[in-house]
């Protein structure tokens, strides 16, 4: 193995499974002197990681859950003896989820000698954080869908383990246009910067096809209704609807509004259409045409089901009570993959150096992450290629098999 070339597959024998394998080894052995085992943990100087969410907020309740996965992480990590011995300690930062706080944040990680960092999330906060990240040389996973976080010319620290506003428009716009066969589709979009990637992404892969969206209309997250929205989109001749929309009150008053109308035109979007509070907030009838993007490794059909891997995660998820309801969500935040792959590297690298670690993960190829094969490159730090991505069905989140976080593969893309 060369410094700029990490290979990440089970062939080469560097994959997180075996290193827990290895290290359950290990503690095996001492299990006569745990107190031993407990002080050397304690005496290790920590790796202590950045931990930037909204703790107070309006956002609160709706960002919580998708840090849990690293949360499971990190107990997992620990237990197995952590990163070259050495602990993981998150030290948290509130943002309020306000990109204007978000630089001061990162300066503050900065100045307490913390050199990676998990979040922010929300494509706003995101990008609000990557001038202070790029020049601070903070490794980085920043929770945001928006394309540009994955350039590794201009964020060369942040890394996107997850899929991205391109690659979501991309698959939905050919459900729409090559699986349902349909030619008029309209656009729903919040007014964020995540709705005008998504909603740019969407004008492009439609342009790709000749087709142009035969309306678009765009919606401040403080709307009180989307009625009108939603009757201007009919009044267009859409017969499906492209909705780049992420919040749950959003989400239930377009399917509560569409439903008023007796109007149920298939709807494919973002994947907060998992949110299973919206079964309690909206009827199942307006939901039957509902689609979202979801990691195919959380998709089942009736020749592919759930891998046992990803079924023990689940399980780990939803016994935090906070993932209640929004488990699908909290499966696809990319913070499990992105601690346990800075595990991988450093321990490879036997480094915690900034600049190894970052060359390491550059050259990252197929690594066996949670949500797919992850593979970066210097130019390239979306780990998730479009191939790993399909739609799920909202209303199979009622299906014993969702588990709460698993969702049926919509029909046609099954394969």
């Amino acid at each position: 193995m060369t410094e700029r070339t990490l290979w990440v597959d089970r062939k080469q024998g560097i994959d997180r499974r075996d290193l827990m394998t290895a290290a359950a080894g290990l503690f095996a052995g001492v299990m006569g002197a745990p107190r031993f085992v407990g002080q050397a943990m304690a005496q290790s100087e920590p790796f202590r990681v950045g931990w930037v969410r909204p703790t107070t907020g309006r956002l609160v309740s709706s960002f919580t859950m998708l840090y849990v996965g690293g949360l499971v992480a990190i107990e997992e990590i620990n237990a197995a003896g952590g990163i070259m011995g050495r602990p993981i300690v998150k030290q948290e930062e509130d943002d309020e989820a306000s990109p204007a706080k978000e630089p001061a944040i990162v300066r503050k990680l900065q100045e307490s000698g913390i050199n990676y960092m998990c979040g922010p999330t929300g494509s706003s906060q995101s990008l609000a954080s990557l001038a202070a990240t790029t020049s601070g040389k903070v490794i980085q996973a920043a929770f945001g869908n928006a394309a540009e976080l994955g350039d590794a010319s201009k964020y060369p620290y942040n890394y996107q383990l997850l899929f991205n506003s391109n690659q979501q428009a991309e698959v939905c716009v050919r459900y729409l246009a090559e699986t349902l066969r349909l030619k008029k589709i309209g656009i729903l979009q919040e007014n964020t910067a995540f709705g005008e990637q998504a909603t740019a992404a969407s004008l492009a892969a439609m342009k790709k096809i000749g087709l142009e969206p035969v309306r678009i209309e765009i919606y401040s997250q403080t709307a009180p209704d989307l009625s009108a929205y939603l009757t201007n989109l009919r009044k267009a001749g859409a017969e499906g609807l492209l909705a780049w929309m992420a919040s749950v009150p959003s989400l239930a008053m377009c399917y509560n509004g569409l439903h008023a109308q007796k109007w149920y035109p298939p709807i494919t979007g973002h994947n907060g259409v998992f949110y299973e509070s919206l079964f309690n907030l909206v009827p199942d009838e307006a939901l039957r045409n509902v689609t979202g993007t979801l990691y195919k490794t959380l998709l089942w059909t009736d020749k592919r089901p759930i891998g046992a891997r990803q079924q023990a995660y689940a399980k780990k998820l939803t016994a935090y009570p906070e993932t209640k309801g929004s488990a699908t969500a909290t499966a696809g935040a990319p913070f499990y993959d992105f601690l346990y792959l800075l595990k991988t590297v450093i321990e490879a690298e036997k480094s915690f150096d900034v600049e190894k670690v970052k060359r390491a993960l550059d050259n990252v190829q197929g690594y066996d992450g949670m949500l797919g094969k992850i593979t970066l490159t210097p130019q390239n730090h979306t780990g998730i290629s479009i191939d790993q991505i399909s739609l799920g069905t909202a209303l199979s989140g009622k299906d014993p098999r969702a588990m709460g976080v698993f969702r049926e593969e919509a029909a046609g893309l099954t394969g």
